[in-house]
């Protein structure tokens, strides 16, 4: 085989693997963009992350424009030129239109930037409007009076009947890949409507690491004595995880940057403060590997419970030993420093605490 000269085609395997390229179609991908912004916008697919900076767009006059070759229907996933939340989309055609918006956060006296892009609307792409159709559905339930039990069941029904109905679609596997409040027995039924043939997808990856999270987590772990760790605080001082013992302890893995997780943090805030003085400890570890976003995400929400930090982050002892591949996380402890819950909402961790303490 003779090598390939094509300098535009060389570039391609910055960030797609090879076997799929003879599968690449042409793309274009316009947007416009509201708010508060610097000057590019960048683009990676699926789990690319550590190219996600080889295709970028100026933003001008409010909007941008990328060019290239991927195989669809594929996970696009944007973010800006600073600090920002990384978006997903779909795209399965030639031409893709989006809508964006943003607002900056400044801490730290200009310092620091976190910018809240959000994605609100998509056009050109029958895939994507299938995960944002359901998304909306899963918003509006969460919002709902319902009970949190009636909640999870009508999540399980719903998706069930969207896996059922698109088997073959990509989109199946991302929704179920997310479905971390359904338990590893509901989650390993719905993977089995998933045609084999999206087995080697990324987003058969990411309902692969949610079901061991979910069985070590929930399942085979239940009763096991928690691994302990040696981490360090804000002060840089030491804290060994086994002097938790003798209170029923929350384990929770989280990030600066990791928008889901502090989503929980008023929450989590709440339940500390009911049941701190009641035997009840928190214990936070972050993935941050810059070291001053995690203080400041500190003192931004306001959390006062015990907070340490891996840098090493998904390749630090915890996430290896748990298999932690996407945060939040959480392990709930009892006593004897054993594992009785993982994986748990707020509202969750409340009810078993209420039932032991």
């Amino acid at each position: 085989m003779q090598p390939m000269t094509n300098f535009k085609l060389s570039l391609l395997f910055l960030f797609l693997p090879y076997f799929l390229f003879c599968q690449s179609k042409d793309f274009e991908i316009s947007g416009t963009i509201t708010g508060e912004h610097n000057s590019k916008m960048y683009l990676f697919f699926e789990g690319n992350y550590k190219q996600r900076d080889s295709i970028s767009s100026i933003i001008k006059d409010g909007k941008f424009y990328f060019k290239g070759k991927a195989p669809m229907p594929i996970q696009a996933r944007l973010h800006l030129d600073q600090q920002s939340f990384i978006c997903d989309i779909y795209i399965d055609n030639s031409q893709t239109f989006i809508q964006c918006t943003t607002k900056m956060e400044i801490n730290n006296n200009g310092l620091d930037t976190l910018n809240m892009l959000s994605i609100v609307g998509v056009k050109g792409s029958a895939t994507n409007k299938l995960k944002n159709d359901f998304e909306t559905w899963l918003e509006n339930l969460k919002k709902s009076k319902a009970s949190d039990g009636e909640k999870n069941e009508a999540y399980y029904q719903k998706l069930s009947n969207f896996i059922r109905k698109y088997p073959n679609n990509k989109v199946s596997s991302y929704l179920l890949g997310k479905a971390s409040t359904l338990s590893y027995l509901q989650v390993k039924e719905l993977y089995t409507f998933i045609d084999t043939s999206l087995n080697k997808t990324f987003e058969a990856k990411s309902v692969k690491s949610l079901l061991n999270q979910l069985e070590k987590s929930k399942n085979s772990a239940f009763g096991v004595a928690f691994q302990n760790f040696i981490l360090r605080d804000s002060s840089g001082n030491e804290v060994d995880t086994k002097q938790f013992k003798g209170k029923y302890t929350l384990i929770i893995c989280w990030a600066s940057w990791c928008k889901s997780c502090r989503t929980e943090h008023p929450d989590l805030n709440v339940l500390y403060s009911k049941y701190k003085e009641k035997g009840f400890e928190m214990v936070g570890v972050s993935f941050d590997e810059d070291k001053q976003k995690w203080k400041q995400a500190i003192a931004k929400d306001l959390l006062q419970w015990k907070q340490t930090i891996d840098p090493k982050a998904f390749e630090g002892e915890m996430a290896r030993y748990y298999d932690i591949e996407a945060i939040p996380a959480n392990f709930l402890l009892d006593k004897e420093g054993r594992i009785i819950g993982g994986g748990l909402t707020p509202a969750e961790i409340e009810a078993m605490i209420v039932k032991f303490l």
